[in-house]
């Protein structure tokens, strides 16, 4: 397939940005907990959601807006702690990585949520790509971690490491790692089936840089804006040739 071709897809993904944006992220999460009609009575946000190092993604439907799916990426190092650190050390050999942890991913059941977790997994990519981290982590319950390891994901040491996600009780989460670099040759290596939508095809359908105001109109990141954190992050998606 010749780079560069342009797929377009009934699913668009972006940077939440506002209270509007957070409601419809907790609203996936209680409907990919519950099932396609569940509804928390009050959801409410996590304190990592919040935290000055995490960015929220937010799969939508191009249709109708219906929010689709969401995941939360967490920067390590001077920006800030991992969310897993609240249950495990990290073992020395990523002490030194720039980290992000990918960790809520949360996909509304229904026709395209393969597709909506596919997109949701090459935006945290490209995110990894501009915020320039080494390492992307996840923790994973066992035994969903097969399918991590079919996409390259691995041990960060000679052997697993488990714990428990309550801090208590049997261990049934796994720490799992993969060089944000490494992945498009490990993927090419193989020959993965996955290879060309990752790292080959463009989906711009995957908008991190464009903010959708309270009133719902978008507009794009100025670069010399007074920007947080994660916004300037994804305003250097601009400058990233892999798409």
């Amino acid at each position: 397939m010749p780079a560069g071709t342009s797929h377009h897809l009934p699913v668009t993904i972006r940077v939440a940005h506002c209270e509007t944006d957070l409601r419809k992220v907790l609203a996936v999460r209680a409907a990919a907990a519950g099932g396609a009609g569940a509804k928390a009575a009050d959801p409410a946000p996590e304190t990592w959601d919040e935290r000055p190092n995490a960015t929220l993604l937010l799969a939508e439907s191009r249709v109708d807006g219906e929010p689709l799916g969401s995941l939360r990426i967490i920067l390590a190092g001077e920006r800030g702690r991992l969310a897993v650190q609240d249950r495990i050390d990290l073992p020395a050999v990523l002490k030194a990585d720039s980290i992000a942890e990918a960790s809520r991913l949360a996909v509304r059941p229904g026709r395209n949520a393969t597709l909506v977790r596919l997109m949701l997994w090459k935006a945290f990519h490209r995110y990894c790509l501009a915020a320039q981290a080494d390492t992307m982590l996840i923790a994973v319950r066992e035994p969903a971690d097969r399918q991590y390891e079919w996409l390259g994901f691995r041990d960060p040491q000679s052997g697993p490491i488990r714990f428990a996600p309550d801090g208590r009780g049997a261990a049934t989460h796994r720490l799992m790692v993969l060089g944000v670099f490494e992945a498009r040759e490990r993927a090419l290596g193989v020959g993965h089936p996955l290879h060309d939508f990752f790292f080959v095809e463009r989906h711009p359908e995957i908008d991190l840089l464009a903010v959708v105001d309270p009133n719902g109109a978008a507009h794009r990141v100025p670069r010399h804006a007074g920007l947080p954190d994660h916004a300037g992050i994804a305003a250097q998606l601009q400058e990233v040739a892999i798409v």
